[in-house]
């Protein structure tokens, strides 16, 4: 009896979203359904994707019933569900006994994701395992709301970091000033930050970290895939080149050198065992200039945004979840996958991952050696730009991506016009 036809559904637009659905493209030939609100720039007009959208602020409910109208629609085949938000995770686990009777839903128990995506749970369990974090404090908003509440003095060393400890419920949120991450030179700065958050409404823990310095070439970024049996199967990790620092986008790898990071990605592992994580998860770590070591900042309970990295490091994330959930789909075959071992963290392709222009990138990278060294792989192979896939280009989507480089290099000039000794 032949295997059932794989159908990847994937919730979003955004360019992580395409980036998922390419790789399922690539690895097996298969388009993917994307569930949106809206049309987005990322994901019109592609011949991979089918597009069903359930209108502009529609509920839980509605998205639910589209997705099951999704599976209803296409019998006989199987169903893998993606998603790679917070909330749209959150929105999962709330209604994953439904979603479960027609779709493989590849995450980990729900206590499991919610510690995952705990900021302040990150911390603990890296201090019991010996790994470096920043020092930091939690604090708690909770009585915010309360008559005379003042946000807490802070027994850290300035410059620091503030962000929520639950990022899928300020995401989610909308006020003056809002950033993804916060920095602040002294306490009465950070006292203003805690009080602007607090005045939005947000009721949950915030995290400030004492900052690490650097710019953003000490960033690293890691990521797994662990299997229901708890190995990890897939792991694939690099050199942060150049984020985005328009403030609701602080925290975004836009460049990407993939170049192994065998020491940290073993500290990655051992973080997912102590939670029993299964599932795709994505490490941001800051290397600091001061000692060499690689402090780990934050645990994202999904592939991530610049998921399209890994594939450019020689592994494909859609070969490992298949593998994991579909293993008929996946022993029918699939188009040829690069070599080697996907779990092996000290060999991979060393490439470059981007959806900036070289002609900005070059600017913000103040290391000559570093600099050289990217200059001589874009010769050599170029930068990989996650929408510039061979078998799905077409005259609009090239148009798009023209149109968003413009606004991104729009967005360096407005918000961070020079590269600084912070990242910040």
């Amino acid at each position: 009896m032949p295997a059932p036809r794989l159908r990847p559904v994937i919730l979003g637009t955004d360019l992580g979203v395409y980036s998922i659905a390419r790789s399922f493209h690539e690895a097996y030939g298969v388009r993917s359904t994307v569930v949106a609100n809206s049309p987005r720039g990322p994901i019109n007009d592609s011949r991979i994707i089918d597009a069903v959208f359930t209108g502009q602020g529609s509920s839980e409910e509605r998205i639910v019933q589209a997705l099951l109208d999704v599976a209803a629609a296409h019998p006989g085949e199987q169903h893998l569900l993606m998603v790679n938000a917070e909330h749209e995770i959150d929105l999962v686990r709330r209604h994953r006994a439904v979603l479960a009777e027609r779709y493989v839903v590849p995450f980990a128990d729900d206590d499991v994701l919610a510690a995952a995506g705990d900021k302040v749970e990150l911390d603990r369990i890296c201090r019991r395992l010996g790994i470096p974090v920043p020092a930091s404090r939690s604090v708690d908003l909770a009585g915010a709301g309360a008559p005379g509440w003042a946000p807490p003095a802070l027994d850290l060393t300035f410059p620091v970091v503030l962000k929520p400890a639950v990022s899928a419920e300020h995401l989610l949120m909308s006020y003056p000033g809002k950033k993804k991450v916060y920095s602040a030179a002294d306490p009465a700065e950070a006292a203003a930050v805690l009080g602007r958050i607090a005045a939005a409404g947000y009721r949950d823990v915030v995290v400030v970290q004492e900052l690490v310095p650097g710019d953003d070439t000490w960033g690293r970024t890691v990521t797994c895939y662990v299997d229901r049996t708890g190995r990890v199967t897939m792991m694939a990790s690099g050199q942060l080149i150049l984020g985005l620092h328009a403030p609701t986008m602080l925290g975004n790898s836009a460049t990407i050198l993939t170049v192994p990071q065998p020491g940290l990605a073993e500290q990655a592992a051992a973080i997912l065992r102590e939670l029993r994580f299964t599932g795709f998860a994505n490490f941001d770590i800051k290397v600091d200039p001061r000692d060499g070591r690689g402090r780990f900042l934050d645990l994202n309970p999904r592939i991530g945004r610049p998921n399209y990295y890994v594939n450019v490091a020689g592994r494909n994330p859609a070969r490992a979840v298949v593998e994991d959930y579909c293993p008929d789909v996946a022993a029918s075959g699939g188009r040829p996958g690069p070599g080697g071992d996907p779990a092996d963290a000290a060999h991979q392709h060393v490439g470059v991952y981007s959806y900036l222009p070289w002609s900005l990138v070059r600017r913000y990278v103040p290391d000559p050696a570093l600099r050289q060294r990217l200059a001589q792989v874009r010769r050599t192979e170029g930068f990989a730009h996650p929408l510039d896939y061979p078998a799905d280009r077409n005259l609009r989507r090239r148009r798009y991506r023209a149109l968003s480089t413009l606004n991104l290099v729009r967005d360096f000039r407005r918000y961070y016009p020079r590269p600084t000794e912070t990242g910040f």
